[in-house]
């Protein structure tokens, strides 16, 4: 029989939620959880939205300037796909992606992840300016996913091209070995037809075996595993990991810490006065994508 997460040790995770994660995780949970309110979920997301229509503002916890980045930009949008269309849903994107398209480089074919003015702020030690930059498809495959949600909405002269540049970078010139570049690869072939998702495919497959740690004995602190991949049964390459996904969701209920919290397994090596926050921030993430993956396989 499953493990199932047992209602008490739930009941721990939700009162985290309610108590202890940021007001956005806390309303982005009640939303999903609870049936509450999507305007809650906006109206605390507009807080770290910029007059210039990006993000920033410590919404990405490991990146604390209060300046726009593509970065955050891109966490805020993947918050807003989680929400029903409505005229202020609608709105704060075609901000957020009217940010995008001011900021967008030529000479990159895409996006700095970062802004200049990040090496001024508290941060991880990995984000420093031109972080990434060996590595096109982070952000940029999450951007070009994005833009192709919206395009009814927000026409952007450089999407086709993208789409191509996309698609012809991921097969020739990535080296598939960068998880967070997976990762936006993912999102992005969901948005493709067939025939396009068909032509990479392989190559996809190829970039799951080099960046995801299937056997759990072999894994060595932060990396991907197979759950960040299958989510949930439907997810594309759910049948890559068929095998091994019970043993995966056993382990992440065990994976809940005293307080009902699952926690971030890495630091930031530096600032060491703001990462409890920050730490503190990404618990509630955490736990928020935990519980999520725990209701879609029926293990609550």
């Amino acid at each position: 029989m499953a493990k199932l997460l047992e209602p008490s040790r739930f009941e721990a995770a939700r009162q985290f939620m309610k108590r202890r994660a940021r007001p956005l995780e806390r309303a982005v949970y009640e939303h999903e959880f609870e049936s509450g309110s999507e305007s809650e979920v906006l109206k605390e997301l507009a807080e770290f939205q910029n007059p210039d229509g990006g993000f920033g503002c410590g919404l990405e916890p490991d990146l604390r300037c209060k300046e726009s980045s593509a970065l955050a930009t891109t966490r805020a949008l993947d918050i807003l796909e989680g929400m029903p269309p409505s005229d202020e849903k609608l709105a704060t994107a075609r901000k957020a992606l009217g940010y995008l398209i001011r900021t967008y480089r030529e000479d990159r074919n895409g996006w700095d992840i970062i802004p200049p003015e990040a090496e001024n702020a508290p941060r991880a030690v990995w984000w420093t300016y031109g972080v990434f930059a060996d590595h096109w498809g982070n952000p940029n495959a999450d951007i070009v996913a994005f833009f192709l949600d919206y395009r009814a909405h927000v026409p952007f002269g450089k999407l086709e091209e993208l789409v191509c540049y996309a698609l012809d970078y991921v097969q020739h010139r990535c080296d598939l070995t960068e998880m967070h570049e997976m990762f936006c690869f993912l999102r992005l072939i969901e948005r493709l037809d067939e025939a396009q998702r068909g032509a990479v495919d392989e190559t996809m497959r190829r970039f799951l075996d080099h960046c995801v740690v299937s056997d759990p004995q072999k894994r060595e602190g932060y990396g991907a595993e197979p759950l960040q991949v299958a989510d949930k049964p439907e997810a594309r390459y759910y049948g890559k990991y068929a095998g091994s996904i019970s043993r995966e969701l056993d382990a992440l209920i065990d994976g809940q810490r005293e307080g009902g919290a699952w926690a971030p397994n890495w630091t930031w090596h530096q600032y060491e006065e703001e990462w409890p926050q920050a730490m503190q921030e990404w618990k509630g993430i955490l736990t928020l994508q935990s519980l999520r993956t725990l209701r879609n396989y029926r293990r609550l």
